[in-house]
């Protein structure tokens, strides 16, 4: 019996499901096939885009809570499909190629989504109740100094020149919400809820086609809070951090639809 079969894996600060063995694969999957499934799966929603490299091997590994063997085990398939490769020197490391994964890896996306977005779906209300909540009591809580660097960021945002810069505007613009909000457990629970929101990596997805509807929420939450509407600023909050499960749902949708054609 394969030891490393069949029992949910701990992914950060979230437990997954093994999915089931694959038809014909000759044998139960492995780990390495559940990361690179993970993988390929961020890429899909825009986690990692076309040119950016992953993080440093130690780092992502400690983000799905798994070893570097069997993470290299994950990268080396997903770079066999075509949708990473390595680069050496001192800017190298695993970057994204700009290879549509739906001709690729349609089925992987399938059965991932597949598997979790009904644990998602259950985890969006959670997280979207404790994200208002931050943004209420930032706007009541906020003082000049968030005001000033909530409003900076919020410019960097808008100017933002790729999917990589962008993404980690959006994680420092959430950051400053909850330092606002001035309770580290909240601070805490909010990055809790987003490694377990995003497939145990702690990355936003982002697709480029995403991008102005999220800057347009960013613009309203931002706004609110700064101007200390508490009601406003929650609600706004709870409306943009919907916007994950949704574009989950829509790679789903594009998955299928590809594996049709």
């Amino acid at each position: 019996m394969c030891i490393d079969c069949e029992a949910p894996v701990a992914y950060g600060v979230a437990v997954f499901t093994r999915v089931a063995p694959w038809e014909g694969s000759g044998g139960p999957r492995l780990l390495g096939d559940d990361i690179a499934d993970r993988l390929v799966t961020a890429i899909s929603v825009g986690m990692y885009s076309p040119g950016e490299r992953l993080p440093a091997e130690r780092e992502l590994a400690e983000h799905l809570g798994v070893g570097r063997d069997a993470l290299r085990r994950g990268i080396k398939q997903v770079a066999e499909l075509g949708l990473l490769e390595s680069r050496r020197g001192r800017s190298g490391g695993t970057f994204v190629t700009d290879k549509d994964w739906r001709t690729i890896a349609s089925d992987v996306v399938e059965r991932t989504f597949s598997q979790e977005l009904p644990r998602l779906e259950d985890l969006r209300d959670f997280r979207c109740l404790i994200e208002g909540t931050i943004a209420r009591t930032a706007a009541r809580r906020r003082e000049a100094d968030d005001v000033a660097v909530l409003e900076e960021t919020l410019r960097e945002f808008a100017r933002a020149e790729s999917m990589e810069e962008a993404r980690a505007l959006d994680h420092r613009l959430h950051g400053l919400v909850a330092r606002a909000a001035r309770n580290i457990h909240l601070g805490e629970l909010s990055r809790d809820l987003t490694a377990r929101a995003t497939l145990g990596l702690g990355a936003e997805p982002y697709p480029q086609e995403y991008y102005e509807r999220a800057l347009e929420d960013h613009v309203e939450l931002i706004g609110h809070v700064v101007a200390g509407r508490e009601e406003e600023a929650g609600r706004a909050a709870e409306v943009h951090f919907s916007l994950t499960l949704e574009i989950m749902v829509d790679a789903l949708h594009s998955a299928r639809d590809s594996m049709r054609e």
